[in-house]
This record gives structure tokens, C-alpha cells and sequence, in this order.
């Protein structure tokens, strides 16, 4: 179970919700944010305005955050990372394919300008 309330009212019983969960929390968490763990969170700013960002240095980054996580390592899953140059910013889509089994998978994407 994985208490996500301070008030106790949403607990979350299925491995897959609680892998879920974990991805968002750890996407929406900058670096340095949470106290005592520096490392955790990630901070997508550095690689938005890198002049020559590759899409592989970021996949990389983004499996090593993930490794990190607990209910997420119940699964097998791969990180895609697209990339599109913008005017202004660049943009990237981030696509976590969650597999539950050979036959069937889940996709959370993320898009960060």
C-alpha cells in the first residue's frame, strides 16, 4: 500500500498505480526540492537549453532516475524520448511504455517545453 495523503484518505493497493504514481511524482520534483535526498527529481531545464542536446543522453538520464524507483522495478519498461527543435525552446516528449505482460503495456507520455 502507498499512503499518498497526509490526511490519510487515498491509499493506493495496485502495483501498477503505485508505479505510476512514482513516475509523476519523480517527473514533477526538480532537483534539490525534497529534503535530505538532493538526487531525487529531475531537472529537465538542463537539457532544454544544452545548445546540442541528443535524445540518447536523455533517454539515459531518464532510465537512470527510473531505476531508482521501487514499484516501477516490479515491471519492465523502456524510455523513448523524442526530440523537436523550437524557434524559442526545444521540445521533448518523453514516452514510458509499462509493460504488464507479453502482450499488453501501458504508455504515460510527459511533453516538457
Amino acid at each position: 500500500m502507498l499512503d499518498l495523503a497526509l490526511d490519510n484518505r487515498i491509499e493506493i493497493y495496485n502495483p501498477l498505480d503505485a508505479a505510476i504514481q512514482e513516475i509523476d511524482l519523480l517527473f514533477n520534483t526538480e532537483n534539490t526540492e525534497l529534503i535530505g535526498y538532493p538526487e531525487y527529481g529531475i531537472n529537465f531545464e538542463q537539457f532544454l537549453w544544452i545548445l546540442t542536446p541528443t535524445t540518447s543522453e536523455f533517454e539515459d538520464y531518464i532510465n537512470q532516475k527510473l531505476s531508482t524507483l521501487y514499484y516501477l522495478g516490479m515491471y519492465q519498461y523502456q524510455a523513448k524520448v523524442e526530440f523537436a527543435p523550437g524557434e524559442i525552446r526545444s521540445i521533448y516528449r518523453i514516452m514510458i511504455d509499462i509493460y504488464i505482460s507479453d502482450e499488453e503495456k501501458i504508455t504515460k507520455e510527459y511533453e516538457f517545453r
